[in-house]
């Protein structure tokens, strides 16, 4: 055993330089994860660029990891990576919705396709948070509109059907169902809102026109 020692000090050596990658690794998927937020977050205030140079910030990251873990597929599987690639994948959903352009491929932006997957599945909660800013400005047709977008995603997620051990889509999948029947009962109130106040409107208007004809009472003193 004359090698012993410089068997056991050359695998401490290696271990040392993994356990360093491996904090460095932690320490950007915090900064993929801030970046991918603040991306969103910006979309949400309509700061498209803010949220565009978010974004690629994440996306370069999360490239320059990927190419220091060529050698460390452990680590590149790691589930803090898959959260790091999530987010980034939300993001870019998120944004390509909004500025309605094509969905971004998970190879286009360095994302595994189950980060892609759970990604796309957490949007809905991003469209429902748009979708309730736009009811706040009574904008029916706009929401109508991020209703059928989230109705769409909903209906491809509940296709998937595999085991927790290989994707943990099940807990997704009913989250975004509880989501959209609350949205649907959003769009629902809003819209009986609107034509109760079209009615009422439009009696007010036949009553302002027969006091105007007739010398009726004034409608306006009694609104």
């Amino acid at each position: 055993m004359k090698n012993f020692d410089e068997i056991v000090n050359k695998i401490e050596e290696k271990l040392n330089d993994k356990d360093d990658l491996r904090e460095k690794t932690l320490k950007k998927c915090r900064d993929i994860i801030r970046e991918s937020r603040r991306s969103i977050k910006s979309v949400h205030s309509d700061d498209m660029e803010n949220a565009r140079e978010y974004f690629e910030r994440a996306r370069d990251t999360l490239k320059e990891i990927k190419e220091e873990l060529k050698e460390h597929p452990d680590i590149l599987t790691a589930g803090y990576m898959e959260n790091a690639m999530q987010e980034v994948a939300e993001s870019a959903i998120f944004l390509a919705i909004v500025e309605e352009e094509n969905l971004p491929l998970p190879d286009e932006i360095g994302v595994s396709y189950t980060s892609y997957l759970m990604g796309m599945a957490d949007v809905v909660g991003e469209l429902r948070r748009k979708g309730v800013y736009t009811l706040k400005n009574g904008k029916i047709e706009e929401v109508e509109k991020i209703l059928e977008i989230m109705e769409e995603i909903c209906d491809k997620m509940m296709e998937f059907d595999y085991p927790s051990g290989l994707i943990p889509i099940k807990r997704k999948q009913d989250v975004i169902k509880k989501i959209l029947e609350k949205m649907r009962g959003e769009v629902a109130i809003l819209k009986k809102s609107k034509e109760l106040e079209s009615k009422i409107e439009a009696i007010i208007q036949k009553l302002k026109k027969k006091e105007k004809k007739e010398g009726a009472m004034d409608i306006d003193s009694l609104l």
